[in-house]
C-alpha cells in the first residue's frame, strides 16, 4: 500500500505532533549590575528565591508543558537544585544564554519542542506576576497569535536634552509599559526572530513583542498589573518584600502634629 503523502494527511500528521501548549522561556543570563548583588535570581523573598517564584508561577499550570531556563553554563547546577522542588514534574531545560537578552531568548526558541504550540517569554526577575495576567496573554496568544501585558503609563514624561535640561513633556496618550510574559504562537515567533538575525536587525530588540511588530503581525495587549515589578535595583526588592511579607506592627502609633 502506497504511503499517503497527500497535504491533507501531512497536515493532520503534524497537526497530531502539536500541543496546545506553551513551553515558558525564562532569560537569566544577565548580570545584574544595577542591583548590586552577585546574583539577583537568587535573593530571598520570603522564604523563596526571586528565581524560584518566578518559575513556580508557571510549573503548577496544565497548559505549560515544559520549562527553559536561560543563563550562563557555570549556573546550571546551582539552578537545576534550586529548582528541583518547584518544577512539579515539568521538564526543566537549562539552555546557555547569549550576551543579550534577545540572543537568549533565540536560544530558548530554539530549544523549545516543536510539540509545543505556543511559547511565553518571561523574565525571571518577575517573581510576583498575577494569575490573571498570565491567563490573559495565554489567551490572547491562542485567539490572535501573539499577546503581550500592558500597564498605562501613569507618569508625567519630560523630554531632557544633553545639559539635563528639560526641553518638552511627552504625551501619555496612548503609552503603556509592557510587561512579562509576553506570549506568541512558538514557530511564527521563531521565524521572525531568525528573519531579522538574518537582515541584522535583532541588536537594539528589547523585547519580543518588537520582533512580532517589525513582521507586521499582530499583537494583543493584555490587562498587566502593577504588582507585577521586574526586580532591577535594591528599590525594586524592598518593594517585593512588602508585597509578601506581612505587615510588622508598629512600635508606636504615628500621629498628626499639633500646631
Amino acid at each position: 500500500m502506497p504511503l499517503d503523502c497527500s497535504p491533507d494527511r501531512l497536515r493532520a500528521y503534524y497537526k497530531g505532533m502539536i500541543e496546545d501548549g506553551f513551553s515558558v522561556i525564562f532569560p537569566a543570563a544577565g548580570t545584574g549590575s544595577r542591583f548590586g548583588r552577585s546574583d539577583k535570581l537568587l535573593t530571598d523573598i520570603g522564604g523563596a528565591t526571586v528565581l524560584q517564584r518566578a518559575v513556580a508561577l508557571f510549573a503548577k499550570r496544565t497548559d505549560v508543558r515544559e520549562l527553559l531556563v536561560v543563563t550562563a553554563p557555570e549556573r546550571f547546577a546551582l539552578y537545576r537544585a534550586v529548582l528541583a522542588d518547584v518544577v512539579d514534574g515539568r521538564p526543566l531545560h537549562l539552555v546557555a544564554g547569549g550576551t543579550a537578552r534577545w540572543e537568549s531568548v533565540l536560544h530558548g526558541l530554539r530549544a523549545a519542542s516543536i510539540k509545543s504550540q505556543y511559547v511565553a517569554i518571561h523574565d525571571a526577575a518577575r517573581p510576583l506576576t498575577p494569575a490573571a495576567v498570565i491567563d490573559a496573554a495565554f489567551a490572547a496568544a491562542r485567539s490572535v497569535g501573539a499577546g503581550v501585558p500592558v500597564v498605562a503609563e501613569p507618569a508625567t514624561l519630560k523630554r531632557v536634552d544633553d545639559r539635563r535640561h528639560i526641553v518638552g513633556t511627552v504625551s501619555r496618550t496612548g503609552i503603556f509599559q509592557a510587561q512579562t510574559p509576553q506570549c506568541f504562537a512558538r514557530q511564527t515567533l521563531l521565524t521572525a526572530y531568525e528573519r531579522l538575525l538574518n537582515a541584522g536587525e535583532l541588536q537594539d530588540i528589547t523585547d519580543d513583542a518588537t520582533v512580532f511588530e517589525r513582521a507586521g503581525l499582530p499583537v494583543a495587549a493584555t490587562p498587566g498589573s502593577p504588582v507585577n515589578i521586574k526586580l532591577t535595583t535594591p528599590e525594586d526588592l524592598r518593594l517585593a518584600l512588602a508585597l509578601v511579607l506581612p505587615p510588622q506592627p508598629s512600635a508606636s502609633r504615628w500621629e498628626l502634629p499639633t500646631s
